[in-house]
């Protein structure tokens, strides 16, 4: 399991929080979807932010408190659906995801999109780093369940046998964000290579606000 966060995360987290005295911190409530193994979310907890993580799955949400506690800090943690969260609206000033809401399916995205905008204040901000449609896994598997979605990462290929994996457009990104009622869209492009540069996977680093 990762133990350090995403650095694009931290990016996006010191850009827009930073600024806000530690003591005051607390007031700034911050949601992981899927924090899984709580790389990233014990660093939200350390640097003094109101902390949440949710997971689909109770092993997640156990290796996350692990995390948490190995680290001396605290999160409030839920097992939760993406696509249906059950929060209240306008409750938090920023939600992140980092490699999970890539295993939705394309129509999924969109609803996941769409909870994230309710569930956010005015004014907070979305952040998802999202695999991108130009990877070389895309083109492992000939077994489609949409335009953009695949099975499953076949052998031989980077990040293989994590199941179910989307691929998505910068594109479709902005596009779905705008119809949502997203502004301050801003999507780049990260790319790594693998086996001596003969494989190279694209990443998404997005970023939006609900005005």
């Amino acid at each position: 399991q990762r133990k350090y966060p995403n650095d694009s995360l931290l990016a996006f987290i010191g850009s827009n929080f930073f600024s806000t005295p530690f003591e005051e911190r607390k007031k700034i409530k911050m949601l992981e979807l899927g924090c899984g193994s709580g790389a990233n979310l014990w660093v939200v907890a350390k640097e003094g932010f109101d902390a949440y993580g949710i997971d689909y799955a109770q092993t997640g949400i156990e290796l996350c408190k692990q995390m948490l506690d190995s680290w001396g800090v605290s999160a409030t943690l839920k097992l939760d659906d993406m696509t249906k969260l059950s929060f209240s609206a306008n409750n938090f000033d920023a939600i992140f995801d980092v490699v999970s809401m890539q295993h939705l399916t394309i129509k999924q995205h969109k609803i996941s999109y769409a909870e994230v905008f309710r569930c956010l204040k005015s004014g907070g901000k979305f952040f998802s780093y999202h695999l991108g449609e130009n990877s070389i896994s895309f083109k492992s598997s000939s077994e489609l369940l949409d335009h953009c979605t695949i099975a499953n990462i076949e052998s031989g290929y980077p990040l293989a046998n994590n199941g179910q994996t989307c691929f998505i457009s910068a594109n479709e990104v902005r596009k779905f964000l705008l119809e949502i009622g997203f502004n301050n869209i801003n999507i780049e492009k990260i790319t790594r290579s693998y086996n001596n540069q003969t494989q190279y996977i694209e990443y998404l680093s997005i970023t939006a606000e609900k005005p």
